[in-house]
């Protein structure tokens, strides 16, 4: 066989990683969907748990569940059973997903869409899609109680990767961006936590529900850190693209109208 036939390391890493995500995608959305019905909303509030179900998207596919397949797949690099991990990976799922809630409310990004549906609270008001972000994060605190391994450290870290340290600063200094504030230094690096906080938890939390050694678990965050930021890049330049595509159908729009106008 010739040199020009064999797959590229590239390619061999990326059906790992496929077949990686094959195994045990089918995992994490049971799990997720178990930890929606432990919510126990189905009878007394069945349009909020409608409302959970829909922003936890059932099924979204590897491309959405990236964060809890890390997990997993951080356990099981340090020698432990990916399943004995799936409890904190669906518990950083439902922090994710609380986390789109909180930023698509009118007073943050004022988003009506998340993933082509009506946002949380358009479907059920701010005040129940707060409510139902809160929920999200207490039940993601109670899967990591669960978890095997170092359950302190899980739940300390969780928390500095939620709190203002990690997420919510980081989506502090978003607002203070969006208002045209220039952001430089600590508040740049802040900023940037708003993606990477989580993604870096998430690598860690495998590692510690496996017992790695704190130098294990160093690499582990800064590879879930720099992972974390080239997804948002990568989502930087989608949403740059798309605007573009907006802008080029609006100026076609306007042309077409100014032709239509000299005509008449």
């Amino acid at each position: 066989m010739g040199a020009a036939t064999l797959p590229t390391r590239a390619l061999v890493q990326d059906a790992a990683l496929k077949a990686f995500a094959v195994a045990h995608l089918p995992a994490v959305e049971e799990g997720l969907a178990a930890a929606v019905r432990g919510l126990g909303l189905a009878e007394p509030a069945p349009r909020l748990q409608h409302a959970v179900l829909d922003a936890v998207d059932p099924n979204g596919g590897e491309a959405h569940r990236w964060r809890p397949l890390l997990v997993l797949a951080a356990a099981d690099a340090c020698g432990t059973a990916p399943h004995h991990a799936l409890n904190a990976a669906v518990a950083i799922e439902l922090t994710h997903t609380a986390s789109l809630v909180l930023d698509d409310l009118p007073c943050m990004d004022d988003a009506p869409l998340r993933r082509g549906r009506p946002a949380t609270h358009c479907q059920v008001g701010t005040a129940s899609a707060i409510l139902i972000a809160v929920g999200l994060l207490g039940r993601a605190v109670e899967l990591l109680g669960r978890s095997p391994g170092n359950v302190a450290q899980l739940s300390s870290e969780w928390g500095a990767a939620v709190g203002l340290p990690g997420m919510a600063g980081g989506q502090a200094m978003d607002l203070r961006d969006r208002a045209g504030e220039v952001l430089n230094g600590d508040a740049r690096r802040l900023y940037r936590r708003k993606t990477t906080a989580l993604a870096a938890f998430a690598a860690r939390a495998g590692g510690l529900v496996a017992g790695a050694p704190s130098v294990l678990l160093d690499a582990l965050g800064r590879f879930g850190h720099h992972l974390g930021w080239a997804y948002q890049l990568r989502d930087d330049v989608a949403d740059i693209e798309e605007d573009g595509r907006i802008v080029a159908i609006e100026q076609t729009a306007a042309r077409r109208a100014r032709s239509a106008a000299c005509v008449r």
